[in-house]
């Protein structure tokens, strides 16, 4: 078990490393649910649930959290442009054009529904803030089965319950509108993204989620817990009851693990540095959990490929009448099989501990693999479609979300090729985090108990994962 989780763990550290650090134009963000930290479970509690000696022979702890991302501008252009940090959304008809008469801008206004005259900038600033509470129950085999075989085995029961708040701070500037269409058309940039007529990929400021997460049960062993030396390995099942994300909206929140199903391990060892008759110890921590998530079926929404933002475009279907340009969003939105990665964390440190006082501090990891998608179907359903043309069921095949191409000769249909699967994935991710954390520990005949609270920071390798702190606190007690 442990060389296996070894093996996981290099190759899906590592490989995010070799990777491109930045991403960009993507419809789907996998944010580290605020609940994942093995370092967090493991404080205090490592020090009495490894060693109940109740009658019961069971344990409880709480664990509330609260884990707010903060803003970096490499998170920004995950969902913009490469190197771009902002786009200028300009009409047709706007003064600001090159040698060639070709308008200077990131995004046609035409194709959001805007004025020819219109002229404005966008940027988006992706935020989260996650809160709960973690429930965990510990009991040992032993209570039920004194036989030699179980009698250093336990099962664990864990029930997160998290509240989730997505916001893209989706912002507009410098707005020019001397000749605007016609109501209900859209007026500016944010009413433009969150059209009633757009059914998928949509951005509106500020969504939550309020959901139990999932339970994740554990059987382990403690195969040594004395003289400040510990051992513990497991193998864990989580259960998602967590509803997917929601494709009708661009970073729709999501809670856990995006309702995958998941089956890994851990260990956790603690391995004195200094004398154990000592009632102080100082001692080295290094703590690993591997989980693979189980593929699922959802709505992603896709670009396609080399064209950037290009679900976003006007489409056409073949024979149709005037004014009957359809959304891209609404036809980019394909139902499709996620694979997912397996997450990896990692974390290795320093604890000391005195008879009734903890501390410890360390540094981790955090990292999943890439995501896959796959299995797209039908993508044309009954009717070809294209990118829009300048006239009635014709198409500009060579179209960019920036400017808008001769017609071409003859219908052109978008075909399965044409879809870029990455771009409605999310790529993998690798967070590098220091923590600390301390507390009390009261220990008596039949019942221990252990009050504390901790802090770490996630560090982004790649632009991929939001940039988080954790702050929480703890209640344990065995019985």
């Amino acid at each position: 078990m442990k060389k296996f989780l070894a093996l996981v763990s290099v190759l899906f550290i590592t490989a995010p490393l070799l990777a491109r650090h930045e991403v960009y134009s993507r419809s789907f963000m996998f944010p580290k649910p605020g609940y994942y930290s093995i370092v967090t479970q493991q404080a205090l509690w490592h020090d009495i649930v490894y060693n109940k000696k109740g009658t019961l022979l069971g344990g409880i702890q709480v664990t509330p959290f609260y884990q707010p991302s903060m803003g970096l501008k490499k998170s920004t252009r995950y969902f913009l442009f490469d190197k771009k940090n902002e786009l200028v959304v300009a009409g047709d008809n706007t003064p600001f054009k090159n040698a060639l008469g070709t308008p200077i801008r990131d995004v046609r206004a035409e194709w959001l529904g805007l004025s020819s005259e219109f002229r404005g900038v966008l940027t988006v600033d992706p935020k989260q803030q996650q809160g709960g509470v973690v429930l965990e129950y510990s009991q040992d085999l032993k209570k039920w089965f004194d036989v030699p075989i179980l009698r250093d085995w336990y099962i664990n029961i864990t029930a997160p319950i998290v509240h989730v708040h997505n916001n893209m701070h989706l912002t507009q500037t410098n707005i020019v509108n001397t000749n605007p269409n016609p109501l209900p058309a859209p007026q500016n940039i944010i009413e433009a993204f969150d059209q009633p007529s757009w059914h998928w990929g949509k951005i509106h400021n500020g969504h939550s989620r309020t959901e139990l997460a999932e339970f994740r049960l554990v059987l382990g062993s403690s195969y040594a817990s004395e003289n400040n030396f510990q051992l513990n390995y497991d193998a864990i099942l989580v259960i998602p009851f967590a509803k997917k994300q929601r494709a009708e909206y661009l970073f729709s929140p999501l809670v856990g693990n995006n309702h995958h199903m998941g089956v890994g391990g851990g260990v956790n060892f603690q391995i004195p540095l200094s004398r154990s008759e000592s009632d102080y110890s100082n001692s080295f921590i290094l703590d690993l959990e591997s989980v693979i998530l189980i593929r699922n079926k959802q709505h992603r929404t896709f670009d396609l490929r080399g064209k950037p933002w290009s679900r976003f475009l006007l489409m056409n279907t073949l024979g149709a009448q005037p004014n009957t340009n359809i959304p891209g969003v609404n036809l980019m939105t394909y139902k499709a099989t996620i694979k997912p990665f397996n997450m990896v964390d990692f974390a290795m440190g320093w604890r000391f501990k005195s008879p009734w006082l903890e501390f410890e501090t360390g540094w981790g990891v955090w990292g999943h693999g890439y995501e896959r998608v796959e299995h797209l179907k039908n993508i044309n359903g009954f009717v070809p479609f294209g990118i829009a043309g300048t006239s009635p069921g014709t198409t500009a095949h060579n179209s960019t979300i920036g400017q808008q191409a001769p017609n071409d000769p003859y219908f052109v249909p978008i075909t399965l090729g044409d879809i870029d699967e990455h771009s409605a994935s999310n790529a993998g991710a690798l967070n590098f985090r220091v923590f600390f954390s301390g507390g009390m520990i009261r220990k008596g005949e039949k019942a221990d108990s252990v009050f504390g609270a901790g802090w770490s920071i996630d560090l982004p390798y790649k632009n991929s994962a939001l940039q988080v702190w954790n702050a929480w606190i703890k209640l344990g007690i065995t019985f």
